[in-house]
């Protein structure tokens, strides 16, 4: 039989961060979409891929799930106290292969207004998206390109928060959006 849980396992992106604090509505989104679901938001704001793996035991592998969203990046490519590329290539790797594969929806780091918040950079945020990409690649997963979809929109800052790192409602809105097809798509299989 199987499980009916679904994870959300990520950083403020995932956990619906609205006024500095984490929120319920990327979770409530998605339990409305996915009703015969229970979805588990485990998302850390602040998360990065370096700490991800000592979350893991306490978030993720307690539960019994049928699929897990792994959206990490976004704190991992800000340009102070972020990491290097090469660091988060290895560092994702790794932590899919301490997940199932075949459960995995993997989701690359959001869009960021770099003229709002200066330790967010625009050719760290592509570059991250594409090692994510790649990680997606390789292991055979399903990938939303955030990034590039908010850009595809033609108003990515109209999707951010004043801070100019995290969604808004119509930003939530999108990120749902798509999560939801490639969670329809991959119970489909």
């Amino acid at each position: 039989m199987m499980s009916k849980e679904i994870i959300l396992f990520g950083d403020s992106i995932l956990a619906g961060y609205v006024n500095g604090h984490p929120s319920d509505h990327i979770t409530k989104s998605l339990q409305d979409n996915f009703p015969n679901y229970n979805l588990i938001n485990a998302s850390i704001p602040g998360l990065t891929t370096e700490e991800a793996e000592d979350f893991l035991p306490n978030k993720v592998y307690i539960h019994n799930y049928a699929l897990i969203i792994l959206g990490l990046g976004t704190n991992d490519d800000s340009v102070y106290d972020g990491l290097n590329a090469g660091r988060y290539a290895y560092n994702l790797d790794h932590l899919v292969a301490k997940l199932d594969p075949n459960k995995i929806i993997l989701m690359g780091p959001s869009y960021t207004n770099w003229k709002v918040n200066q330790n967010q950079s625009w050719p760290r945020t592509i570059q991250f998206s594409l090692i994510a990409e790649h990680c997606s690649v390789i292991h055979h997963l399903p990938f939303l390109n955030l990034n590039k979809e908010m850009v595809k929109t033609g108003h990515p800052n109209d999707l951010l928060q004043a801070d100019g790192i995290h969604l808004n409602q119509a930003g939530n809105k999108l990120l749902v959006n798509q999560l939801t097809n490639l969670i329809n798509k991959k119970i489909a299989e």
